[in-house]
């Protein structure tokens, strides 16, 4: 996304390049200070990811105590910008995610090596069956990790040796460039109604808004419905925004 060109419809949508407004600094710049809200709200319902492959040996933990718990510092090449959560899924070492493979062998099934289902062949084949597995050095946990905040996570099963996957969900940086243009629309709706209530909550306290600023005081009571309309459609995105995150959608 081009925050020049955002600016520039911003101020052609509000008619503001056909009237002069009674601010100190240029209204580009109000525009553009504006912004920074939008681009914090947008970050929350649809964050940037970003991503890397590192070994569990190479990750950095706060403390010693810390390490032991398995907890770690996400890489710095995935805090450049404001982390708001993060995922940690088991790797390959070239890079491919994979989950845990398990058979029925490998799982423990309580039939294993018995080729009758009674009652005491069942229960020889539970404690077999963990035998084998304990002895095989299989286990049925999941490895899995637990977002801590402030760029740490805390990881649970991975084997020592692993490679992990790193899947961070961070805020754009101040410009909005590494929003997608297929997003454009979605943000510009946001940045329209913020641009609008910074615009109302700085002019309708000017005791100088009037007589040369007639078309200035008709955009103030324009204007003076933005911050309901922003609430409106920050609503509807908390309702639906998890949709497009499959980390977020529970399976029953």
């Amino acid at each position: 996304m081009n925050m020049s060109e955002v600016i520039n419809d911003i101020k052609l949508l509000n008619g503001l390049n056909t009237i002069a407004l009674p601010f100190k600094q240029p209204v580009e710049v109000v525009i553009r200070e504006a912004l920074q809200i939008s681009i914090r709200t947008f970050s929350r319902f649809k964050p940037i990811q970003k991503d890397g492959i590192v070994s569990r040996k190479h990750l950095r933990s706060p403390s010693p105590l810390d390490a032991s718990r398995g907890i770690y510092i996400l890489p710095p090449e995935l805090t450049t910008s404001p982390v708001q959560d993060a995922y940690v899924y088991l790797a390959n070492h070239n890079g491919e995610r994979h989950e845990q493979m398990t058979t029925s062998f490998a799982i423990g099934s309580p039939f294993v090596g018995f080729g009758s289902y009674g009652p005491q062949d069942m229960i020889n084949a539970t404690h077999t069956g963990a035998a084998v597995n304990k002895y095989a050095g299989v286990t049925t946990r999941t490895p899995t990790s637990k977002w801590l905040g402030s760029n740490k996570f805390q990881l649970f099963d991975f084997p020592e040796d692993a490679w992990c996957h790193i899947i961070a969900k961070c805020g754009y940086d101040e410009n909005g460039e590494e929003i997608e243009e297929s997003c454009v629309e979605s943000f510009m709706e946001l940045a329209n109604l913020d641009v609008q209530t910074v615009m109302y909550n700085n002019l309708k306290n000017m005791n100088n808004v009037g007589g040369a600023f007639k078309e200035v005081q008709l955009k103030i009571d324009e204007w003076a419905g933005a911050a309901a309309a922003r609430k409106e459609l920050v609503d509807k995105w908390t309702n639906v925004f998890h949709m497009d995150d499959i980390d977020l959608i529970q399976f029953f």
